[in-house]
Order: C-alpha cells, then sequence, then structure tokens
C-alpha cells in the first residue's frame, strides 16, 4: 500500500471475498461469486451483505480515528479486504448453516459488525497473523447462543440453499467420482458443498495465481489421503470437511517468508489432525484447525530458524 493513498471502497470490498482463497483480485472475487451463486443466490446476498456491513464499519472507524500515527497499516488491511473477509464468512456460515431469512440476515449484519473490533485487535499479531480469528470467535458465540437457547430463528427451509447447478453423479454433467469429493474440499472454504463450485473456484485462483493452484490441488488430495489414514469418518471426507483446513494452512504458509516447503506439508497434515480433534469432541472446528496449524508451524519454523543461525 503506497502512502498517502486512499481507501478504494469497491475495491475494499470485493477484495474481502477474494480474501476467502488469499487472491484478493476484481476478478477473481467476481468469479467467485458466482461460484457461491451457483450454490445458491440468496447465499451470495447473504455474503455482500456480511462482506458490506463489516468493510462499511471499518471504514467509518478509519474515517474518524484518522491520525497520522500508523494510517497506513489500517488502509492496507481495509483496502485488502481483511475487514471485508470476516463479514463475508459471517453470511457463508449463517447462510449455509442456517438458510436464508430476513431476521438471519440481520443475524449476519450484527455478526459481521461484531468482527470489526475483534479484528482490529488480532490485525495487530505481528509474528502470528490473525487471518479469521475474528470470524471463528463471533460464529462460536452465535453458535453458543443459538445451542444455548435452541432458537427457532435459526430454522430456515430445507428448499432455501436450492444449487442452481450441480454436477453431482445423478446430474447432467458428471466428472469421475474421485474429484467430486477433491472439489468439494475447494468449495468449503466457503462453507459450501457443491463441486461444480469448486471447480469455478479453482478456475478462478488459476487465472490470478498458478503456483497457488498446484498447492490447492496437491492440499486437497493429500489431506483427502491422510484423513481416510487417520481414520476420519469417511462420510465427512467426501463432504470435503478435511480439505478446506488444509487448503487455507498451505496457502498461508506459501505466502510466510522463510517457510520450506516440507513444513508447508506438515502444516497441511496438522490441519486434518487438528480437524479430526475438533470432530472427535463434537466441537464446530469452521477455520479454526487452519490457523492453529498455521501458528504451529510458524514457531518451528522461527526455532528452527534460530538454530541455523545459532
Amino acid at each position: 500500500m503506497k502512502a498517502n493513498k486512499g481507501i478504494l471502497p469497491f475495491q475494499g470490498l470485493l477484495n474481502g471475498i477474494g480474501q476467502v482463497y488469499f487472491t484478493p483480485s476484481v476478478m477473481t472475487s467476481t468469479l467467485l461469486l458466482l461460484a457461491i451463486s451457483i450454490a445458491s443466490l440468496a447465499l451470495a446476498f447473504l455474503t455482500l451483505l456480511g462482506a458490506s456491513c463489516s468493510f462499511a464499519l471499518a471504514f467509518c472507524c478509519y474515517i474518524y480515528t484518522n491520525t497520522n500515527t500508523n494510517t497506513n497499516k489500517s488502509v492496507d488491511d481495509i483496502d485488502s479486504g481483511m475487514y471485508a473477509l470476516n463479514g463475508a464468512l459471517i453470511g457463508l456460515f449463517i447462510g449455509n448453516f442456517f438458510g436464508v431469512t430476513p431476521l438471519l440476515a440481520l443475524v449476519t449484519v450484527l455478526g459481521a459488525l461484531v468482527t470489526v473490533p475483534i479484528a482490529h485487535i488480532v490485525f495487530s499479531f505481528k509474528k502470528y497473523r490473525g487471518y479469521t480469528s475474528a470470524f471463528i470467535l463471533t460464529t462460536w458465540l452465535i453458535y453458543i447462543i443459538q445451542s444455548t437457547f435452541d432458537l427457532s430463528a435459526f430454522s430456515a427451509p430445507d428448499s432455501a440453499l436450492m444449487p442452481l447447478i450441480s454436477i453431482e453423479a445423478s446430474s447432467w454433467f458428471n466428472l469421475p467420482t474421485v474429484v467430486i469429493p477433491l472439489l468439494k474440499g475447494i468449495s468449503q472454504v466457503s462453507f459450501i458443498e457443491n463441486a461444480l463450485s469448486g471447480l469455478v473456484i479453482l478456475v478462478a485462483i488459476a487465472l490470478k495465481n498458478i503456483k497457488h493452484t498446484i498447492w490447492i490441488m496437491l492440499a486437497v488430495i493429500i489431506s483427502t489421503v491422510f484423513s481416510d489414514l487417520i481414520g476420519a469418518s469417511n462420510e465427512l471426507v467426501a463432504q470435503g470437511l478435511y480439505g478446506y483446513n488444509a487448503i487455507l494452512a498451505t496457502l498461508a504458509l506459501v505466502l510466510y517468508p522463510r517457510i520450506s516447503w516440507p513444513l508447508i506439508l506438515l502444516g497441511m497434515l496438522l490441519s486434518c489432525l487438528i480437524t479430526l480433534g475438533f470432530h472427535e469432541l463434537s466441537l464446530l472446528p469452521l477455520t479454526a484447525p487452519f490457523i492453529l496449524s498455521t501458528w504451529a508451524v510458524v514457531y518451528l519454523s522461527s526455532l528452527l530458524h534460530k538454530r541455523t543461525i545459532s
């Protein structure tokens, strides 16, 4: 981010969609919205609503508190879509887990707004980056409230998220059976279980960064095989629920300085083990395994780096 450069509202908002896959750009974000729309138009609306609310609040806070100290970092986080990212994930979570209703849209707005002050704190971390921590903490709070009080408002009709197009085994366009879980692993980063959405997402990332695409394919294949070896539920593996944290951990570590490829592979495997632990304890993992495995590998890398210097 160049000094004295102003915030670009539409770019900062759209970048939040692309940041779900560490690929902030208008083109990539537009294709990712298309992928979400394939799963559900209502879900795409909720995603944009959440991203817009968190971005708008972060932007207003920046304008209100704009001083000559540390403004470049704040502008960079807003422009790159890091604040909008958490709001987008709130919309994706609520839409996929509970459905899309006017009341749930209000919950999305409130949840997206809550992520902003939390994100402001975690984005101050230097060595251990905050990533989607604000989304995780806010979503766990929403989930705890819903589970504790068994709120009927969180129940939506099954038809609310009917996909526009499907490429499941019985659909008009068939892919090899072994490929479908891999594509679902890619789409599950957005909490979507739709192979066609995963294919569109893969194309979107390939147009932006072919290196990331290769790493994503490696992550989803290795995590699928490894999850089967460690005894993960075949149903959950088939739904792609072990692939998405491995993808996120891989992309995060690829972007980290001084992280070697063996450590990136370790991050993939570690994310699967942590995800298994969450499932065994009947806890909602969300993107926590990705953050925990990334932090663990960064810590290990720093230890190795210190030993090399000494």
